[in-house]
């Protein structure tokens, strides 16, 4: 039985409150049944005769006893303090995100149009020189919903690795998200070294950490921008080694297949830097063919973002996928809280057993 934040453990015990209004009209007849004598030499003296504040406190020391029974019967009852305590065991995801930092991934084709219109009045040299665009390329929303990704898991172990022409793990794996998101927010072009995009390099840099794990789930989410022309191992065969080790992996390609791309011109004669457009070439973008036969080959997908909502997408949807089991266990544990119940009911047993016998005294 609870009551409030209070557990009784013997709720029964309060079956004995009934007895309480029994003895109060006890009282109340009995009190009314007596009968005392007083000889007074003429009835006018015993008229005026008015009761004294000690009379008519004297039904203090039998409410007293009543407390008192009131007191013993809450602590018979057991009163307790529940404290839940919970118990949670995980089946984790061991999750390595390998981002392409090539320069590639500074492109500003990725763009709404109301960020277009922004960028178009705003002033080009100054932004180039500031390093301020980054946070409109390819990089710069890559990094923005991968840190979101990273914000929405609670017990998967997280690493970082980052690519161009040459592979570096950023961070290991790790359950300090907020660690993680300040190495993630520090990766930029001149992270990861090298010319060119080493795709094959970078899943096996991801591999290489996340091979000795005993988590449930492994998976590994590799975001590019180009084809691979730097590897001193294939993609195609670095999905071989994660199908071995029983890997998933995600891909993901980001940029326009066709259209224009935002980007800076420079004046040959002044030196003066503004915006200028041009068309994608067939030789820019990924290559899907490779990106696919890795997500096949271990058993994981391949996406293609164009802006920012679709990648935003394809990672909430990675989200799901790849949920976290948790079991959790809970059980109560009591305080016992009778003892001050107990004390109060002696307390008053003693302050009626002292009235009684002092101020209160009665004389037949």
């Amino acid at each position: 039985m609870d009551i409030g934040a209070l557990h009784f453990q013997n709720p029964e015990a309060f079956w004995l409150l009934v007895f309480v209004p029994v003895l109060v009209a006890l009282y109340v007849y009995r009190n009314r049944r007596r009968k005392s004598t007083i000889k007074f030499p003429a009835l006018s003296i015993a008229r005026r005769a008015v009761p004294s504040r000690r009379v008519r406190l004297r039904h203090v020391v039998p409410a007293l006893r009543l407390l008192a029974l009131c007191c013993f019967v809450f602590a018979l009852a057991r009163p307790q303090n529940a404290m839940e305590v919970e118990y949670t065991s995980t089946d984790g995801v061991d999750i390595m995100l390998a981002l392409d930092v090539s320069g590639s991934m500074g492109t500003l084709d990725m763009l709404t149009r109301a960020e277009q219109a922004k960028l178009g009045v705003m002033n080009a040299e100054r932004l180039l020189k500031s390093g301020d665009f980054w946070k409109y390329s390819r990089l710069g929303y890559a990094k923005e919903v991968i840190a979101e990704f990273i914000q929405k898991r609670h017990s998967d172990r997280i690493g970082l690795s980052v690519f161009a022409g040459r592979s570096f793990t950023q961070c290991p794996l790790t359950l300090d998200y907020g660690s993680l998101l300040e190495i993630l927010s520090a990766v930029n072009d001149s992270t990861a070294t090298g010319n060119g995009t080493a795709i094959g390099d970078g899943l096996m840099n991801s591999l290489a950490r996340i091979k000795k794990s005993t988590a449930k789930s492994r998976v590994v989410v590799l975001l590019t921008d180009g084809k691979d022309n730097a590897s001193l191992v294939s993609p195609l065969h670095a999905a071989d080694v994660a199908k071995a080790l029983g890997v998933k992996v995600y891909t993901v390609g980001v940029g326009k297949k066709k259209g224009k791309i935002l980007g800076f011109q420079q004046n040959p004669w002044t030196g003066e830097i503004s915006w200028a457009e041009r068309e994608i070439t067939p030789e820019e973008g990924i290559d899907e063919e490779v990106l696919k036969g890795i997500a096949q080959k271990t058993g994981g997908r391949f996406y293609r973002a164009e802006n920012r909502e679709e990648l935003e997408n394809i990672y909430s949807e990675i989200d799901e996928l790849e949920k976290t089991e948790i079991e959790t266990v809970a059980y109560a544990r009591y305080s016992e809280k009778f003892y001050p119940w107990l004390l109060v009911g002696a307390l008053l047993i003693l302050l009626e057993l002292l009235l009684a016998n002092t101020r209160f005294v009665r004389i037949p």
